[in-house]
């Protein structure tokens, strides 16, 4: 077998992450997948806990495990609290101690809050916020010092747009609660940052022709152009590696500029 130097470049083994275990909610496609391969390709094994899609578990195990980690994939709905539990001693035993959570499963319920009903809402707020609450709070009960925390909440999070829903209030929730779990879990020797990401596009995808509101919308950021899931997954790398060490409490916003130019016209 390959030494691990050999494996792994020496530009990866320096970030610290090479032989952790992460633990990714809502990892198997899309954007969470896109960090589950990122952080795999440098040298991190992956446990990705799911709500009920197995077949999407399975292919990115299997794309997982051909990067050359372990991987593996557990079913449970993130808001309760007895199946989060089973999964994450399993986790343990058959992956090792969770060194990173990557806090990314998500819902959105696009209305008028006058039109938003109390079902939408709740679910919204449960898979965003609540899930968040109990994922993290199990994790954190067995984390070890050094643990790192990464919650994926959106620019929504902190600007509002019309008929967002129950959206954009959760992931305002998610920012303030990364602030009190950093601040509560420091003396743990446990790090809890985040990231907002903007709007987000395969880059071969023809995304523009099927959503041209958006598409509007993004040409008027300052670099004019979506981000990539994988400049996404880079920052929860930077975050979540040795380089980051003295970083906590902090939402890294990755928008294009937009942030800070929302309401300019051209």
């Amino acid at each position: 077998m390959l030494g691990l130097t050999a494996r792994y470049p020496q530009a990866l083994i320096m970030h610290g992450l090479s032989g952790k275990t992460a633990l990714i909610t809502g990892g198997s496609k899309g954007l969470g997948l896109a960090i589950a391969q990122t952080l795999a390709s440098y040298g991190v094994n992956i446990a990705l806990l799911v709500r009920s899609d197995r077949e999407s578990a399975e292919q990115a195990v299997d794309l997982l495990r051909g990067q050359g980690v372990k991987a593996g994939f557990w079913l449970a709905d993130m808001t309760v609290r007895a199946e989060v539990t089973a999964a994450i001693q399993d986790i343990n035993q058959v992956l090792g101690g969770i060194q990173l959570l990557v806090n990314n499963a998500g819902a959105n319920a696009h209305a008028p809050l006058l039109s938003l009903t109390d079902e939408q809402w709740q679910r919204v707020v449960n898979a965003n916020l609540n899930g968040t609450f109990v994922v993290t709070t199990e994790v954190v009960k067995r984390m070890s010092r050094g643990g790192v925390v990464i919650n994926i909440a959106g620019a929504s999070a902190h600007r509002c747009y019309p008929n967002a829903g129950a959206y954009g209030p959760a992931k305002a929730a998610i920012v303030n609660l990364t602030q009190q779990m950093a601040l509560e879990w420091a003396p743990l020797g446990i790090r809890v940052c985040g990231v907002s990401p903007g709007p987000v596009r395969p880059a071969d995808s023809d995304w523009q022709q099927q959503e041209p509101e958006l598409a509007a919308e993004v040409a008027r950021l300052p670099l004019k152009r979506a981000g990539t899931p994988e400049e996404i997954a880079q920052t929860v790398c930077f975050l979540a590696s040795s380089a980051a060490s003295y970083i906590t409490g902090q939402m890294l916003v990755v928008d294009g500029g937009g942030i800070s130019s929302w309401y300019m016209t051209q």
